[in-house]
C-alpha cells in the first residue's frame, strides 16, 4: 500500500490512553485479595489481553472457572473506581490532535480492543475521545479476538473500507499479529507494553516512540488542527 491509508484502526490501552500502569495495579490488587503475589513484569505483560485470559494464566485455571469470573468482575469494579476518574489525564500527549487531523482528512477511524464493549465505551467516554471514532470492535463481537484478524476485519467492514486500505496502530504484539492476519499494515508504538524489537518481529512496518510521531506515519503531519471540536466528527455507532 502506498500513500495515506484509507482507515486507521487504533488499539486503546497503551496506545491512546496510558492505562497499563493502572491496570497493573488493579490486577495486583485482585490477586492479593486471593492471597497471591505476582511480579509486576508478569502482570504488565498481560495488559491488553481479555481479562478472562489474563486471570486464567495468572491463576493457573481454565478461563471459564468461577474464580476467574469473580476476578474479572472485581477487576472491572476496581478499574472503574481507580482508573476511570483520572482517565482524561491519561490520554497520551498528541492523541487528541492526531485524531482531529485524521478526521479533517475524512479518514474513517475505529477502536479495536480486547476490552468488552461496555468497558471500552466507559473508558472512551471518560477520556473525551469517544466522538472521534466511527465504530468499535471489542472482545466478544467476533468469533476470535486478537491476535486473529477477526476484530480488525469487523472494523473494516463497518467502515466500508477494504482491509488493504486499513492500518492498525497498537502497542502490543497481538495488535501487529492481528494486522498481519487481516491483511493490514501494522504500525507499533513502543511506549505501551511491547518493545520495538518485539513489535517489529511481530510484523510492524515501523515503530515510533510517541504519539506525536504518528502523524508522519499516517500521512497527516502537515495539517494544522486545534483539536476536537464541540460539533466534531461522527459519534461511535
Amino acid at each position: 500500500m502506498t500513500g495515506p491509508a484509507g482507515a486507521v484502526l487504533f488499539d486503546l490501552d497503551g496506545t491512546l490512553v496510558d492505562t497499563p500502569g493502572g491496570m497493573t495495579q488493579v490486577l495486583r490488587a485482585v490477586l492479593r485479595e486471593t492471597g497471591r503475589e505476582v511480579a509486576d513484569d508478569r502482570l504488565r505483560a498481560t495488559v491488553g489481553r481479555p481479562l478472562a485470559a489474563s486471570f486464567a494464566g495468572l491463576l493457573g485455571l481454565p478461563a471459564d472457572h468461577r474464580d476467574v469470573g469473580r476476578a474479572v468482575g472485581r477487576a472491572r469494579e476496581l478499574f472503574t473506581e481507580t482508573v476511570i476518574p483520572t482517565a482524561r489525564d491519561l490520554v497520551f500527549p498528541g492523541v487528541p490532535e492526531l485524531l482531529a487531523r485524521l478526521r479533517e482528512q475524512g479518514r474513517p477511524l475505529a477502536i479495536v480492543t480486547s476490552k468488552v464493549r461496555t468497558s471500552a465505551e466507559e473508558l472512551l467516554g471518560a477520556t473525551g475521545l469517544a466522538d472521534a471514532f466511527d465504530t468499535l470492535s471489542c472482545h466478544g463481537m467476533a468469533a476470535r479476538g486478537k491476535p486473529h484478524g477477526d476484530l480488525a476485519l469487523l472494523a473494516a467492514a463497518a467502515l466500508d473500507t477494504p482491509p488493504g486500505r486499513c492500518v492498525v496502530v497498537g502497542d502490543a504484539v497481538d495488535d501487529m499479529s492481528m494486522a498481519r492476519a487481516a491483511g493490514m499494515t501494522g504500525y507499533g508504538v513502543d511506549y505501551g507494553v511491547a518493545t520495538e524489537g518485539e513489535l517489529r518481529t511481530a510484523g510492524a512496518r515501523d515503530v515510533v516512540g510517541s504519539a506525536g510521531a504518528l502523524p508522519a506515519l499516517l500521512g497527516c503531519a502537515d495539517r494544522p488542527s486545534s483539536g476536537l471540536t464541540a460539533t466534531g466528527p461522527p459519534a461511535v455507532r
